[in-house]
């Protein structure tokens, strides 16, 4: 399977009017988005299935997405990619969608770092992903000691980087 692992683009403040949950993108987070995911459908294989947190700047995003992808991708919304939800379920529910074949889940920080650093086999890592960016693994969900290998890494306003050393030199411990 390959899996897109994407964070939310650049959202308004939440403030004593606004709550979390109901936090927007920017313009400018509609742009890196839009960006970010063209560069995705340009340079992979599209994504079919794009799981999304329930919060709206993260269904916004991934509506951008999967908008990018193709017209027969399918968005769901998931509360295994709430902030504070659990990894190894969310992993568990990822080998429930082994016939996706390519699958982008859409959330927030730092419940996505934590996830890549564990499906790569950096359990203890840390991994910070910047806001509209989105890593491609390839997953082997068959085995439980690093499942994943790294394909590449997408950041609003640059390149691609295909180097796991050059995409994150400082983040995983």
């Amino acid at each position: 399977m390959i899996l897109y692992v994407m964070r939310h683009a650049e959202a308004v403040e939440a403030n004593e009017t606004l709550q979390d949950e109901w936090c927007y993108l920017t313009e400018k987070g509609r742009t890196a988005a839009e960006k970010v995911c063209a560069a995705v459908a340009k340079t992979g294989p599209k994504p079919r299935l794009t799981i999304t947190s329930p919060l709206t700047r993260a269904v916004q995003t991934a509506e951008i997405a999967a908008r990018k992808a193709c017209r027969k991708n399918i968005v769901v919304s998931s509360g295994l990619l709430l902030p504070g939800a659990e990894i190894p379920e969310l992993v568990t529910h990822l080998k429930n969608c082994k016939d996706a074949k390519r699958v982008m889940l859409v959330g927030h920080e730092p419940q996505l770092g934590s996830l890549i650093a564990a499906l790569l086999g950096h359990e203890n890592g840390t991994i910070l992903l910047k806001k509209g960016a989105c890593v491609a693994l390839k997953l082997d969900l068959s085995t439980d000691t690093k499942p994943a290998s790294f394909i590449g890494y997408l950041v609003p306003g640059k390149g691609r980087t295909t180097s796991f050393k050059k995409a994150f030199p400082q983040q995983v411990a």
